[in-house]
């Protein structure tokens, strides 16, 4: 085989969904690639540890047949899904006045009006989710923040505060820093719906994890080395070939490169030439997304229980995960970790004061979970932009350069920041590169 035959059509960096369905894309279409992954395992920010008996999602969890992308690849590999919250059964509550208060059925009906109201200029924002188009706005939401948008609203001091709480439990990052046309975006894509927008972001989870349907699309890009523990350091365009090089001194080269990387890091890697001076901002800035997401072993079984906190507490979202007759898990959400009085994964004694207002009551035993805003391979959670930036910055994220082609969550059209975006991002970018390759740019 000469070695213009052995090379490979495209380098891909980065494992997780974006970069591994663009591998198994390109296999479909007879390229042949190499991805390098830092880390020890595919997945990126999703990540599937089994703990106690269960298969605990670290990172990125659910998902909904309004997502398309993830919907379909899901059917193609016949993986079963399941509820979570489990609805039957739920308790449902949100912290208001010092207090726990339940939520009725109607409580809840009212709060769901409260969410339409709040996110309706996604109507003509966002009249067409799945385009880059945007639509009037003339309230000038797309530079509000969360906390902008949630002084406009009048209403019952409780649905407010639970209002507050959903805001902390989307953006997982201050209510300040986030811009609030994350949720509208996300309530355009569900059918300008609260039910099932509130539904698209937490209903449904992969009952044997995210790492099933990774494993399952790795497993079909044939044509893939897919190489772990390859840790990019610089990546080199010149004489009509992109050259990466690898933290242990190996190169590798290749007509095209797909950069699949979270945006937080993209200034991690040395480009040469520089990457453009907005994908270089944007790295700098950071999105906002810099919450914690903690499982907590807790003693007894609590029941079946969702219950909201508004921003001034350390937790803002406590959900049974598992119940036991002699213990319960919880996932803890918190938006803003410099609250938690917790300051590592093993402070058992800063979660169980974190959660009181919320569990009056509760004894925490373990907690267990991934720090992704000081993993220096993400930077940070999901992606959630700074008011302004998704006019700022995002066109230029998705923008070739040279042999340099990018995809992620971060960047993608339509269900960005998740699962789904990553997906549809990976199909965009292998299509664009086999018509690249197919015109003559080898």
């Amino acid at each position: 085989m000469s070695k213009a035959e052995s090379r490979p059509d495209a380098v891909i960096i980065g494992g997780g969904f974006a970069g591994v369905t663009a591998a198994r894309e390109l296999t479909m279409r007879g390229r042949r690639a190499v991805l390098v992954e830092a880390r020890d395992r595919l997945g990126g920010r999703t990540y599937t540890v089994d703990h106690d008996g269960h298969a605990m999602e670290f990172g990125g969890t659910w998902v909904h047949p309004l997502q398309p992308n993830v919907w379909a690849e899901i059917q193609r590999y016949g993986i079963e899904t399941e509820p979570l919250p489990v609805t039957e059964g739920l308790r449902q509550a949100v912290v208001s006045g010092g207090r726990v208060v339940d939520l009725s059925d109607d409580d809840v009906a009212s709060a769901m009006e409260l969410l339409d109201q709040f996110c309706s200029p996604g109507k003509t924002l966002f009249p067409e989710p799945y385009t880059e188009a945007w639509g009037p706005d003339p309230e000038g939401i797309g530079d509000r923040s969360f906390r902008e948008q949630l002084e406009t609203v009048k209403a019952d001091p409780v649905l407010y505060d639970w209002l507050e709480s959903m805001c902390c439990a989307v953006a997982l990052g201050p209510l300040d820093k986030s811009a609030v046309t994350e949720y509208v975006r996300t309530y355009a894509l569900s059918s300008w719906s609260a039910e099932q927008a509130s539904a698209a972001l937490t209903a449904t989870k992969l009952v044997k994890g995210t790492r099933e349907l990774i494993d399952g699309i790795a497993g079909h890009a044939t044509l893939a080395d897919i190489r772990l523990n390859s840790h990019v350091t610089r990546v080199v365009q010149s004489d009509g070939e992109v050259r990466v090089e690898l933290a242990d001194g190996d190169t590798i080269t290749a007509p095209t490169a797909v950069i699949a990387l979270p945006m937080n890091v993209l200034n991690n890697v040395e480009f040469e030439p520089r990457l453009s001076d907005t994908k270089r901002r944007a790295a700098d800035e950071r999105h906002a997304g810099a919450g914690r997401k903690t499982f907590v072993k807790v003693k007894g079984d609590i029941g079946n229980v969702s219950v909201l906190a508004p921003e001034a507490y350390a937790v803002n979202w406590a959900v049974t995960y598992a119940q036991g007759s002699e213990s319960t898990w919880v996932i803890a959400f918190s938006s803003n970790p410099d609250r938690l009085p917790m300051t590592a994964f093993d402070d058992t004694a800063g979660m169980q004061e974190a959660l009181q207002p919320l569990l009056p009551g509760v004894e925490v035993e373990s907690i267990v979970g991934w720090d992704w805003s000081n993993d220096p391979l993400s930077l940070g959670t999901w992606c959630i932009y700074r008011p302004g930036q998704l006019a700022s910055i995002l066109p230029d994220l998705r923008t070739t350069e040279g042999r340099l082609f990018f995809a992620g969550a971060d960047s993608a059209i339509g269900w960005r920041s998740f699962i789904d975006g990553a997906i549809q991002s990976g199909y965009h970018t292998a299509r664009h590169i086999d018509e690249y390759l197919n015109n003559g740019s080898r």
